[in-house]
């Protein structure tokens, strides 16, 4: 992520926040629905466009090579998230998904899903591939792992297996306000205890607590739920990936013998 992104995101999403205020007026540009897909990816059918098309397969193969599981078989290689749906945003990343069995790599589920995510990080950071302004985002999904988005369109296929349907939406503004303010007032708190033996305890209490509560949202209601608007919210404000830089910062500190 581009550093200029980050400030983008903080601006549209302070400004947004302060329009929660007026509930009769917002119109949180995480769930604006838009005419028409995002044309830099589609054409006027609906199809993937080629180049497209082939430069995602690309990074995906790439990925998977770079993760050192390029032997094991994979279900799909899917496009999801805002970039396949009518909500995307001029900064949403292009997510791009790659199914497969996880149990293939090993019977312990979160072992193979954190050296995915570590393996995600790690190709993040050195190769932060984009089309236009937008990030591609690669991430592995255990092809248990439950799904709710509304657009779900097969690269390898080249066709939609969930096609996206704008809809109405409707929203309890000030209950998105006041839920992201709670959680962004926690973040901030968990800094001030950042030298404290129990920081580390705060620390997982609170990402359990964002984790389930977006999930119970999604579960609920699905992607336009309170929680996981407030999720995406916190995200696109910079303030989840500040409260685990916070738990770097914190083992950093604690591993290190100054001079």
């Amino acid at each position: 992520m581009h550093p200029t992104d980050n400030n983008i995101k903080r601006n549209v999403f302070q400004d947004l926040i302060k329009e929660v205020v007026k509930p009769e007026d917002v119109e949180l540009d995480t769930i604006k629905q838009h005419d028409n897909l995002n044309d830099i990816l589609w054409d006027e059918n609906q199809k993937l466009k080629p180049e497209i098309r082939k430069i995602l397969l690309e990074n995906a193969k790439a990925f998977i090579k770079y993760s050192g599981v390029e032997s094991f078989k994979y279900e799909d290689i899917i496009l999801t998230g805002s970039m396949a749906n009518y909500n995307y945003t001029n900064v949403s990343d292009i997510d791009i998904h790659i199914v497969m069995d996880f149990t293939q790599v090993s019977d312990d589920l979160d072992l193979v899903s954190d050296l995915f995510k570590t393996k995600k990080k790690l190709w993040e950071n050195t190769y932060p591939t984009r089309i236009k302004n937008h990030d591609i985002e690669l991430y592995f999904q255990h092809s248990d792992e439950s799904h709710h988005a509304t657009g779900v369109y097969s690269i390898i296929k080249d066709r939609w297996i969930k096609k996206p349907v704008k809809q109405v939406v409707d929203i309890n503004s000030k209950n998105i306000q006041e839920k992201t303010s709670q959680f962004i007032n926690k973040i901030e708190d968990l800094e001030k205890i950042i030298n404290t033996e129990n920081f580390l305890d705060e620390h997982e209490k609170l990402k359990e607590k964002i984790k389930k509560y977006r999930q119970t949202g999604l579960d609920d209601e699905g992607e336009y739920s309170t929680e996981n608007i407030v999720f995406k919210i916190l995200r696109n404000l910079g303030y989840l990936e500040k409260f685990f830089e916070l738990k770097n910062k914190y083992l950093t500190k604690k591993l290190t013998i100054k001079q």
